[in-house]
């Protein structure tokens, strides 16, 4: 054990750890939330109404387009719950976000058009940057 001024710097360090690691932590629930949420309407009676919007902006086989989507959606949902391939997770769901602001919500401007997926894309990309933190299942360097 160090004694004086290092072992102040220690847990000074450790402390900044353990908020960073919660903050990750809030991150990755919150996003879980909001895209098992979107995907669980997908699921349950929304797929049409999903693949006719991607219909009407040109994304290629809509319907397939659709459920693509809520796999991912529900995949990374799960694997951010539970802090598995954080990396991936995040980027998969930050790379969603970026087709859906550039194909469907561009046009809308910021209020009331993209923030809400900017701010989604933000925050997983951040998790795709940052990865799981300590509290999470996954230990390997897809997640943390």
């Amino acid at each position: 054990m160090r004694d004086g001024p290092l072992a102040e710097h220690d847990a000074a360090g450790s402390a900044r750890a353990a908020r960073i690691d919660l903050a990750l932590l809030l991150l990755r629930l919150i996003l879980a939330a909001v895209f098992g949420a979107y995907s669980a309407a997908k699921w349950t009676g929304e797929m049409n109404r999903v693949a006719g919007l991607m219909m009407s902006v040109g994304i290629p086989l809509p319907d397939l387009a659709a459920r693509f989507v809520a796999v991912v959606e529900a995949g990374g949902a799960i694997l951010l719950l539970v802090g598995l391939w954080t990396r991936v997770a995040g980027l998969l769901l930050a790379i969603e976000m970026a087709v859906a602001i550039w194909r469907v919500v561009w046009r809308q401007g910021f209020v009331g058009g993209y923030a809400f997926e900017l701010t989604l894309l933000t925050v997983a990309l951040s998790l795709a940057i940052a990865g799981g933190g300590a509290w999470s299942v996954g230990r390997d360097r897809l997640s943390r």
